[in-house]
């Protein structure tokens, strides 16, 4: 039996987060299933985590979501078939990556209109959402949205999220993609349909500019 963990991490309370109350009855599908409360830590960090969890209960297939989404039709059977082509699963990425500021993923890969893009996310609530159509998928591409990671354990048996990054927030999944590839895994982009419920980064902090930084300087060199 496939065992598949899904984890999430939040700043509050889990009964607070969109994940847990919008959860329609997925999480009780998998005996693996958490959310971090009133987390402090690093993405990275508390990513490292539950790969470390994942790899000592033995999990094939390990799920990493952001806590304000909606899956909207995720299931094993979906997963399974998505894994027979892709290593790593997410549910928008990029083909191309050009290395400058500003390091948004849809940026890297050259904007909307470039033809890099795939992929499909929907944006709001249950309520009021609409959705942004990036390209066609499956596909393969180079990097991956962080708001979901579907990863084999092959994968993250060999692939950590690296620490040294000085944002907390983002360039995480940047950063792991950018490995992944690097190490001939395959990246792809599915359909998994989610809603997340974020109006995407509002201004530039100087924690993003710190990361950003670090993250253009780690890859442009290789």
């Amino acid at each position: 039996m496939i065992k598949t963990f899904i984890f999430s991490a939040t700043s509050g309370k889990k009964e607070e987060s969109l994940l847990y109350t919008t959860k329609s009855g997925y999480m009780e599908q998998y005996a693996y299933t958490y959310i971090k409360e009133n987390n402090k830590e690093s993405l990275s960090k508390t990513y490292n985590k539950a790969i470390d969890f994942a790899i000592q209960e033995n999990i094939d297939n390990l799920v990493l979501v952001h806590d304000d989404v909606i899956l909207e039709n995720f299931s094993e059977e979906r997963l399974t078939r998505l894994f027979k082509k892709f290593d790593v699963v997410g549910c928008a990425g990029t083909t191309e990556v050009k290395l400058q500021p500003p390091a948004l993923w849809h940026l890297l890969g050259g904007g909307f209109n470039s033809g890099n893009l795939f992929g499909a996310v929907a944006h709001g609530t249950e309520d009021n959402k609409h959705m942004t159509a990036f390209g066609p998928y499956p596909k393969r591409v180079v990097l991956l949205d962080g708001v979901f990671l579907a990863i084999k354990r092959k994968v993250f048996k060999k692939i950590r999220f690296d620490e040294k990054c000085p944002s907390k927030w983002h360039f995480y999944d940047l950063d792991y993609s950018m490995q992944c590839h690097k190490a001939k895994f395959k990246l792809g982009v599915g359909d998994i349909l989610l809603t997340h419920n974020s109006p995407g980064l509002k201004s530039f902090t100087d924690e993003f500019n710190k990361g950003q930084e670090w993250f253009l300087n780690k890859w442009k060199s290789k």
